[in-house]
């Protein structure tokens, strides 16, 4: 018998009317549906062991041949570092290039940057007279007050204080399906 086999593979390659007519009537077949269910689940669990064995094996590999790359890399631009030094290259405001058959060398210049931290500039910025023009108000929903207030009723949303039927765009009710499971 091969291993592979499983008693599953016996109803799911019938055709559909019989899958049909075929129920659970006792809790002998609901017991061997489960036992079903159990090694199904059991023998993804092995082959996703496997998988994520090879997967790993692949990964080291790849990890390997990155770090020959990143060597290799490395180790020629450093020569050609060297060799720039020694080569008058075309300059604009932002870089160096120096053109070749094979691909350009290209020195990028420093660039100057605004580091932020926006609570430390605002909160200093207020001292200053002047710059009350770029001091922003932000308005927020007080969404967990709001929801305290707020039941659903029949699909509807409710103002519990009120009773008041409250349609608001961007207030919906979003239904959750149920969930059917089977434990072992």
């Amino acid at each position: 018998m091969n291993e592979n086999y499983r008693l599953s593979d016996l109803f799911l390659n019938v055709e559909e009317e019989e899958r049909e007519t075929w129920k659970i009537d006792n809790d002998n077949t609901a017991d061997w549906a489960i036992d079903n269910i159990k090694e199904s689940k059991e023998e993804y669990e092995r082959f996703e062991k496997v998988a994520l064995r090879k997967i790993e094996q692949i990964k080291e590999a790849l990890d390997q041949e990155k770090k020959k790359m990143e060597n290799e890399t490395s180790f020629f631009e450093s020569k050609l570092r060297e060799y720039i030094e020694t080569v008058k290259m075309k300059e604009t405001k932002t870089q160096k290039t120096y053109a070749l058959p094979a691909g350009k060398i290209i020195i990028k210049k420093d660039k100057c940057n605004f580091r932020i931290d926006k609570d430390a500039i605002l909160e200093n910025i207020k001292m200053l007279e002047g710059y009350e023009d770029y001091i922003k108000v932000k308005e927020d929903l007080a969404w967990g007050d709001l929801k305290k207030k707020l039941v659903i009723d029949n699909g509807n949303i409710i103002n519990k204080i009120t009773g008041e039927v409250l349609k608001v765009k961007g207030l919906e009710v979003e239904v959750k399906p149920g969930k059917f499971e089977v434990k072992f």
